[in-house]
């Protein structure tokens, strides 16, 4: 192989081969262009005319930037840190400052409602002791501060409702208004504090529409006026009010006006029974000939709490409401064939006062669910008495002699010494 022809480097071009016409860095150089430097020592790269020739599938390399010497790379600044750290020790400097703010504040509501707590009680003390003593008016005071206080303080409600009922002017003045509606509406030309004395007197009279009426327009004349005083009346008007309605059949009437009292002052025990029964007691009769089983619920329930209610549209109590419930859904069980689940309901009826006429019906579907049993027939021997024996002498169906056998029977009889002996 001629060694001149070889090519030593062959990213380079050869001199002895024919230029690409494609890529200028292929393109020939004669011998004399190449200074010869020895065997084996390529020549020099030609300078670059063009793109460099890279194998297919080969990555091109990126051009360096060239770095610049003698020039230090700046330091970014702490300034921003700085002001960072400033703003966060405003940020939590203002909070301090609220959150102590804050906490005196609590602090001091606290201290002062512990006071007012400690103050209420003595004065509601003192209270009860002026109530003792009937020095109602000084009790009233004491009362009256109580409750601008702590609306809500156990008990003050009621003892200020029993001081101003015996504060209340034993005369009776001349009522300005009357149930009976006028034809035409006068107007009330009294001072407030005639109204109020007059209010007052329909309280102790225990004429509660009446005062509730006088109330209103009091209220329409000045709404201001003893407002304290004037809204506990209002209460204890409409909650008593409501109570005679619903003792008097009128349960929808006497529920509304306990409900509007309850918008003045907690209900108590005795106020809130009453109403719920009364509840009860409508509730039941829109189940009334619909669902009987329904309708007893609730009738139950008035007949154990207060069985003399009574509504002035039938004018039937719980109790009699609670009878016929009993019956009438024991008879609807015994329709259906549960004998057996009827017998109770039948008995609670009975127990109430049922009616006669099914008594026979309720002893029918008695037997139907226990139908008697046979009882067998015992024979009690008759008992034998005993023939009574004379001392002496043998029983009559004893053999007074003696069995003797055969081979030992004596020549000559014997003898019983405790019988007479025969005559010769």
């Amino acid at each position: 192989m001629n060694q001149n022809n070889q090519n030593i480097n062959p990213g380079y071009p050869n001199p002895n081969q024919n230029p690409d016409p494609s890529n200028p860095g292929s393109q020939s150089y004669g011998a004399g262009q190449f200074p010869q430097q020895g065997m084996g020592f390529p020549p020099p790269p030609p300078p670059y005319q063009g793109k460099p020739n890279i194998p297919p599938g080969a990555r091109t390399p990126m051009p360096q930037k060239p770095v610049k010497k003698g020039k230090k790379a700046k330091k970014p600044g702490n300034g921003k840190w700085v002001w960072l750290g400033i703003l966060l020790m405003l940020i939590l400097i203002v909070l301090g400052a609220i959150v102590g703010y804050n906490s005196a504040i609590a602090s001091r509501q606290a201290s002062y409602k512990e006071q007012s707590i400690k103050a209420s009680a003595q004065q509601y003390q003192l209270a009860l002791i002026d109530i003792e003593n009937q020095n109602y008016q000084n009790a009233k005071t004491r009362l009256e501060w109580v409750l601008s206080v702590d609306a809500n303080y156990p008990g003050a409600t009621e003892k200020y409702t029993d001081v101003m009922i015996n504060l209340y002017p034993k005369e009776t003045p001349t009522p300005f208004y009357t149930p009976t509606p006028a034809p035409t509406a006068t107007p009330d030309t009294r001072g407030e504090e005639e109204m109020l004395n007059t209010i007052r007197a329909n309280m102790a009279a225990q004429e509660w529409e009446t005062a509730i009426n006088n109330m209103i327009a009091l209220r329409d004349k000045n709404l201001s006026y003893q407002s304290l005083e004037v809204d506990g009346m209002y209460y204890i008007a409409l909650r008593n009010y409501g109570i005679q309605l619903i003792n008097s059949g009128y349960l929808e009437q006497g529920i509304y006006r306990i409900t509007l009292a309850e918008a003045f002052g907690p209900i108590d025990s005795a106020a809130d029974s009453q109403r719920m029964a009364a509840r009860n007691y409508l509730a039941g009769a829109g189940f009334w000939k619909i669902d009987w089983a329904k309708a007893l619920d609730y009738y139950a329930n008035v007949y154990n709490s207060t069985p003399q209610m009574y509504d002035r549209a039938s004018g039937l109590t719980a109790e009699q409401r609670f009878m016929i419930a009993s019956m009438s859904y024991a008879q609807q069980l015994a329709d259906s064939g549960d004998y057996c689940g009827a017998i109770p309901y039948f008995e609670q009826a009975f127990a109430v006062g049922g009616d006669p006429a099914i008594g026979p019906t309720a002893t029918a579907v008695h037997l139907v669910c226990h139908p008697p049993t046979n009882t067998p027939e015992v024979l009690v021997p008759t008992p034998m008495l005993a023939t009574p024996t004379v001392p002496g002498m043998p029983p009559p169906d004893v053999n007074p002699e003696p069995i003797i056998p055969p081979e030992t029977i004596p020549d000559q009889p014997i003898v019983n010494p405790d019988l007479p002996l025969p005559n010769p």
